[in-house]
C-alpha cells in the first residue's frame, strides 16, 4: 500500500557535480528512502573565467529540475528543502539561475555556506551510521568543495569547507585529460597545502571513526572492491595501487578500463581521487568507511526533527546577541508589537518568513555596540557575513536587508539584491518591522489601540485611537515620516486622520 505523499519529505541537493533528489519517510527512527533521482549536471565544469555558468550548463540544470519538479509537486511546502552548494555560492549569475529554477520547482532554493553544508552533511552521515555512535571524522568531496567535520553522536563540533572538488581539480590539474606523475603531484601537493592549516586542530579534537561520504568516496570504495585492492571502505594501500593503474592508463578517456568506475563518474574522477589520497595522507588514515548518508539525508533528518533545527537557529541568534550586547528588553518590545500587528492584519505570511522576521528583530540593534551612526548598516553587514548555523545564505540576506532597512530611508538598491519571489515575501515583513519599531520608539511596551489595519493591493489603512495619537506626538510624527518613506516602494500608508 503506497505511503501518503503528505507524510513524505523531499530534499534536493544542487551540487557542483550532480543534482540529487531524495524522497523519504521516517520509520522506526530511521530515514526510509522512497524515491531518488540523480543527474550529472556538472555545474562547476560550466564556470567560465568570469565565474559565470555558461548557457549550455544552465540548460542542462533546468532540464534536470523540470524532471524533479513533477516528483515533488504533491509534497507540502514545509516538507521540501532545496539547497545549492559551492558552484552556486561562487557563480556571478547564480541569481539568474535561482529565479528560473524557483519558477520551475515552485519552491524556495537555499544557497548554503560551506560550513552549513558541512553541518547538514554530518547529520546525514551520523543518521545513517547510528549503529556506530563513536566520535567521527567525516569527509566529503563534492564537485567544487571538500567538507571536513568532527562530531560526536548527532552533534557536529568542528566544521570546515575547502575550495577543492573533483570537477575543479580535474579541470585545473589534469588538462586535456592527461594523467601522469607530474599532474598528480601538483594536484596532491595543492590539496595538502589547502588542508595544512586545519590538520593539527582536527587532530587535537580527535576521532575514533573516519567516514567518507558522497559520490567520489563511494566511487573510490567501489573501484577498490571491484579490483580486490581493498575488502571494505577505502584504504591507503589500495589507493596506491589505484594510482599506479591510473598512471598506466594515462588519460581520463581510458579510465573506462578501470573496473568499477561508472561512465558518468569517469570525466571527473581523477581530480577527486587526488583529493582522497591527500586526505588520507594529511590525516594519517590507513582505512576509512564509506557512508550511504550525505547532505540530502541531513536535510530530511532536520525537517523530521524540527525542534532541534529551531534550537540551532536560536543558538546562532543568541550567540550574536550576546557578542554584540543587544538590548533584549527592546527586542521583546518590538517583537510584541509585530505580533500584535500580525494578529490584526488581514494578510498572512508563511511560517518560515515569520521566523526570519523574528530573527531580524532580535538582531536589529547589533550594530549599536560598534557605532550609533548608521548602526543599521553595520548590523546588516554583520548578519550577512557572520557564520550562522541553521541559516542559508539567502535567509541571512533577507535578515540583513530587514535590518538595513528597519529605519530611515528605504534603499531600493538594497531590495534589488532580492529575487522577485524573495521581494514579494520581504515587503510585508519590512512594513510590519518598521511599524513595530515606530511603536516601540519609547523603549517600553505600551499596547497600541489599533482599530483597523487593512492591506489591500498597495494600500495600507491604519486606524488608531485618535486621542492616543494626540498623546503620542513623536509616534505620530514617525508615522507621517513612514507615509513618505514607504512611497519609495510604492506602498501607500494611510493613517487617521486621513
Amino acid at each position: 500500500m503506497p505511503i501518503s505523499t503528505r507524510k513524505n519529505f523531499a530534499a534536493i541537493d544542487l551540487g557542483s557535480n550532480s543534482f540529487h533528489l531524495l524522497v523519504a519517510n521516517f520509520k522506526s527512527g530511521q530515514i526510509f528512502p522512497i524515491d531518488s533521482v540523480k543527474h550529472m549536471v556538472r555545474l562547476a565544469a560550466g564556470l567560465d573565467e568570469n565565474k559565470r555558468i555558461s548557457p549550455e550548463y544552465l540548460t542542462k540544470a533546468y532540464e534536470s529540475l523540470e524532471s524533479m519538479s513533477e516528483r515533488i509537486q504533491n509534497i507540502p511546502d514545509a516538507q521540501v528543502r532545496i539547497v545549492g552548494t559551492n558552484t552556486l555560492r561562487v557563480a556571478k549569475n547564480s541569481r539568474q539561475f535561482l529565479e528560473h529554477a524557483e519558477h520551475i520547482l515552485g519552491h524556495e532554493i537555499e544557497i548554503i555556506s560551506g560550513r552549513e553544508e558541512a553541518r547538514m552533511l554530518y547529520l546525514g552521515v551520523a543518521q545513517s551510521t547510528s549503529d556506530n555512535p563513536t566520535r567521527k571524522l567525516v569527509m566529503d568531496i563534492g564537485g567544487g568543495s571538500t567538507e571536513l567535520i568532527i562530531g560526536d553522536g548527532m552533534k557536529p563540533e568542528k566544521r570546515e569547507s575547502l575550495y577543492m572538488g573533483c570537477v575543479s581539480y580535474t579541470k585545473k590539474y589534469f588538462k586535456q585529460g592527461v594523467i601522469n606523475k607530474d599532474n598528480w603531484k601538483r594536484a596532491v601537493i595543492h590539496a595538502l597545502q589547502e588542508l595544512n592549516p586545519f590538520v593539527q586542530a582536527f587532530k587535537k579534537q580527535g576521532w575514533k571513526h573516519s567516514v567518507g561520504a558522497s559520490g567520489t568516496m563511494r566511487a573510490t570504495a567501489k573501484i577498490l572492491l571491484a579490483n580486490q585492492w581493498a575488502t571494505t571502505g577505502i584504504t591507503l594501500s589500495g589507493l596506491k595501487l589505484m594510482k599506479r593503474k591510473c598512471f598506466e592508463l594515462g588519460h581520463v578517456d581510458k579510465l573506462n578500463e578501470l573496473s568499477g568506475l561508472s561512465e558518468e563518474r569517469r570525466p571527473v574522477f581523477i581530480g577527486g581521487l587526488a583529493i582522497v589520497y591527500a586526505l588520507m595522507k594529511a590525516f594519517k588514515i590507513e582505512q576509512m568507511d564509506v557512508s550511504n548518508g550525505a547532505l540530502r539525508e541531513g536535510l530530511i533528518y532536520e525537517m523530521l526533527d524540527g525542534p532541534k533545527h529551531i534550537s540551532v537557529t536560536k543558538r546562532s541568534i543568541k550567540k550574536l546577541s550576546e557578542q554584540f550586547t543587544v538590548d533584549n528588553v527592546q527586542v521583546e518590545n518590538v517583537l510584541r508589537h509585530s505580533e500584535d500587528l500580525f494578529a490584526k492584519l488581514n494578510i498572512k505570511v508563511k511560517k518560515r518568513a515569520h521566523a526570519l522576521l523574528n530573527a531580524a528583530i532580535q538582531l536589529h540593534e547589533i550594530g549599536l555596540s560598534i557605532a550609533h551612526s548608521q548602526y543599521h548598516k553595520i548590523g546588516a553587514y554583520i548578519i550577512q557575513h557572520a557564520d550562522m548555523p541553521g541559516f542559508s545564505n539567502q535567509q541571512k540576506l533577507i535578515m540583513s536587508i530587514l535590518v538595513r532597512l528597519h529605519r530611515r530611508k528605504i534603499s531600493k538598491s538594497a531590495l534589488a539584491m532580492l529575487t522577485p519571489r524573495q521581494y514579494e515575501a520581504v515587503i510585508p515583513l519590512l512594513v510590519v518591522m518598521r511599524l513595530a519599531i515606530v511603536f516601540a520608539r519609547n523603549r517600553h511596551f505600551e499596547p497600541i489601540p489599533i482599530d483597523v489595519i487593512h492591506w489591500e493591493a498597495n494600500t495600507i489603512e491604519l486606524i488608531i485611537n485618535f486621542d492616543w495619537l494626540i498623546e503620542h506626538p513623536l509616534i505620530k510624527a514617525d508615522l507621517n515620516d513612514e507615509v513618505k518613506r514607504l512611497q519609495v516602494i510604492d506602498i501607500e500608508l494611510k493613517f487617521n486622520p486621513f
